[in-house]
């Protein structure tokens, strides 16, 4: 925390030649006093933002991950199914290759036979 100087006889000296009476001076100059140590023990400084922004962009990027892995898992499932139907796919071609290939070759030698 920065420290900050308030000079107390400076301030009651000056309240003095304005006027004030030597009581009233040195009460007015201690309740400032007071009031610089409680407003820099209040104060937020560069540091302790930088220090809280620091935390919450922690915190975001961390929930930010979990939602990434979360996505990830999903399309880990997705990319399961899509290489399953693949699979089946594959299957269909060779079914429909060999249905075409006994119902075409059979006509083929048929007309090249006559």
């Amino acid at each position: 925390m920065a420290a900050v100087a308030f000079d107390t006889l400076r301030c009651a000296r000056r309240l003095k030649d304005a006027g004030y009476t030597d009581r009233q001076a040195e009460v007015q100059a201690e309740i400032m006093a007071e009031a610089f140590v409680y407003n820099m023990d209040t104060l937020v400084t560069k540091d302790y933002l930088d220090a809280r922004f620091a935390e919450q962009e922690a915190r975001i990027d961390g929930k930010f991950s979990e939602q990434d892995a979360r996505i990830d898992g999903k399309f880990a499932h997705i990319d399961v199914q899509f290489t399953e139907i693949k699979g089946q796919f594959r299957l269909v071609y060779w079914m429909l290759a060999v249905v075409i290939a006994s119902t075409v070759i059979p006509q083929v030698n048929a007309l090249l036979s006559n």
